[in-house]
């Protein structure tokens, strides 16, 4: 009797749960849905950068590769770029998109357009699963080096 007392008094008191309605975005909702974060700058880390840059894959489409490099999906690779002042809105890049992609290192930081630029190499991938051995072996993946500031980047091939 008591703990019925005990609940009726707890549900009495909760509050009423508001209904949300799915954003009508989904170019949006599959980059952040399916987004994996590979790198972020830190000022304790080996090579501090002079702005906040984070380096995200995001896939196309979710599915998988059967057998070949052709059929997997693409994978867009974005950057934002931060001086971290308050009111600021970040700026995006993105490179063009390959099969995936692995984030090798930060360097030392550069100059880009007369200004200071956070410097990082990345490197195209394959999936793990799903690619025959014959196509693995074939596959030759490429490696960049990226300059950001808040308004330029660029990457070139390594």
């Amino acid at each position: 009797m008591k703990y019925a007392l005990l609940l009726l008094a707890l549900l009495s008191t909760a509050s009423v749960a508001e209904g949300l309605v799915p954003l009508k975005k989904p170019e949006l909702a599959g980059v952040l849905g399916l987004s994996e974060e590979l790198a972020r700058t830190d000022a304790s880390a080996g090579q501090p950068q002079p702005y906040i840059v984070r380096v995200y894959a995001a896939p196309v489409a979710v599915s998988e590769c059967d057998g070949t490099v052709a059929s997997c999906p693409d994978v867009r690779l974005l950057i934002t770029v931060s001086s971290g002042d308050l009111g600021e809105r970040p700026s995006l890049f993105e490179l063009p998109a390959q099969k995936g992609w692995e984030f090798v290192g930060w360097s030392a930081p550069s100059s880009l357009g007369g200004q200071p630029a956070a410097s990082f190499v990345i490197r195209s991938a394959l999936p793990e699963a799903n690619i025959s051995p014959a196509a693995r072996k074939t596959w030759r993946p490429r490696t960049f080096r990226m300059l950001v500031t808040p308004e330029l980047a660029t990457y070139a091939p390594r």
